[in-house]
Formats: C-alpha cells, structure tokens, sequence
C-alpha cells in the first residue's frame, strides 16, 4: 500500500502558512503544521478537519533547534516520511524601522533567525529523510522585498534586516537546490508581493491601520492596483509542492501581479 504523502507547513496558523496548507490538503496530503501562536494553530487545524483531512499540528519556535528536531522525528514516526516542507513562518517585527541606525543588532538578530535561520534549521532536519526516500518538495518563502525598495517603509516593519534574511533566503533556495537535487528533492522560493488574508491578521491591521494616502501609495506600486490574496499566493506554493513540478528547482517564483 502507497504511504499518504505528508507535509510540514511552518507559519502555518494563519494568513499565507494557512491558505496554503488548505491548497495542499486538496491533494489528498497529510498536514502537519506548526506555529508558535497555539490557539490560532488549534482553531488553523480544526478548519482542515473539517474538510475531512488528516492534520498534525505543533505549536513551537520554529527557531528553535531541538524543538525543530522534535518535531520532525515525531512526524516521520507518525505519518512514515516527509514529502513537502514550506516554510512560511517569518516576519519583519512590531516597529517600522526606517535607516540602519533605528535597527538594534537584537532587532536584526530577531528578523534574521525567524527568517533565514528557521529556513536553514526545518531544510537541515527534513534532509535526510527526504534523501532515503529519493523525494522531496521544499518551498521557501522569500519577498519582492528581497531587491530592495525605495521610499517608506509602510509595512515592512524593521526592513532592513527583512531585506536580508529574504534575499538570504533566495540564496539559499538557489545553492541548496543544486546541492540536492541528485536525491530527487526540489528546492524553489515565493516572492509575494503585499498579500493581505483574514481579518485580524498582523498584516492586514497594519495595514488597514495606514493613513489612506499611505495605503492608496501601496496600492498604486502594483500594476494590478491590489494586493494579492493568501489563496493566490497559496496556489503557487501548491503547484511547486506538488508532482508535477519535479523539473522545476532552484527557482525564486514572483508571485506578485507584475510588481518586480
């Protein structure tokens, strides 16, 4: 009998990390998310059992090594392998912060592991089982942020170190892929643009909370004149996740109506 396909959804509570593991689910996927915010993570998993789907979930640092390692040996006991790993879990911090002299060496600290090093850690313990199997989808979230931007900083939180840990991120995407490739594993990154999902989200009340001059600004950056939607977002990352992307790697996706 055929083992259930699994995924790891880090982020995946809310917003991209959640519309995305709704996408895969539509595969017929085992889902296995993990957040640190529990009773977002709870509510994120009852929403998939509703449709009848089997769902894990973890709430944890996904910073955090050992707990990193944890999880993932739990998931293989569980489910017998690990398939899909998307990491979404990320963010730029509560404060827009403007020039390199604003931005403590703990604020950069903070946005770059919660980025780049939780990458590099969920990548580093997938490996070795998406190796023995000869399979493995790995979908990195990067941003359109990671070419830089010119002008406010709107809300892109502390940028500058976002920029970093999301063009660390592409590098990583890029070098990895080819260093893994020979074991049947793709390794390919999304680029969204601004992407505002449910009401309450993080993202979408600072947003909202923007003056609107600020917000009309934004709006006016992309030729489609709207910020993407979680789902669409969600769409790419199932589709590099899936079967039929076993040629595609080492790609960074814009998934951004045309704004790079």
């Amino acid at each position: 009998m055929t083992r259930k396909r699994t995924a790891i959804i880090t982020g995946g509570a809310r917003g991209i990390g959640l519309a995305t593991a709704h996408a895969i689910a539509e595969a017929d996927v085992h889902i296995v998310l993990v957040d640190l915010q529990a009773e977002a993570l709870e509510a994120a998993a009852r929403s998939i059992d509703a449709s009848r789907r089997d769902v894990l979930h973890f709430a944890a640092d996904v910073t955090d090594e050992t707990a990193t390692r944890r999880i993932v040996a739990d998931v293989v006991s569980q489910t017998g392998g690990i398939d899909i790993l998307v990491n979404v879990a990320g963010g730029a911090g509560p404060k827009n912060l403007h020039l390199i002299d604003e931005i403590e060496p703990d604020v950069w600290d903070t946005v770059i592991n919660l980025n780049l090093r939780s990458t590099y850690l969920w990548c580093r313990e997938v490996f070795p089982t998406m190796r023995a199997q000869h399979y493995g989808r790995i979908v990195n979230t990067s941003s359109t942020i990671a070419r830089g931007r010119h002008g406010p900083v709107g809300t892109a939180g502390a940028r500058l170190p976002y920029a970093a840990a999301k063009a660390g991120i592409l590098g990583l995407t890029s070098q990895l892929a080819k260093d893994i490739g020979q074991f049947g594993i793709t390794v390919n990154a999304v680029m969204p643009w601004l992407t505002l999902s449910e009401p309450g989200s993080r993202l979408r009340d600072r947003f909202e909370n923007l003056s609107e001059d600020a917000r009309n600004h934004i709006i006016g950056l992309s030729p489609m004149r709207r910020p993407a939607e979680a789902s669409e977002v969600a769409a790419a990352v199932a589709f590099l996740a899936s079967e039929s992307a076993g040629f595609v790697s080492g790609v960074g996706l814009p998934v951004d109506g045309a704004f790079l």
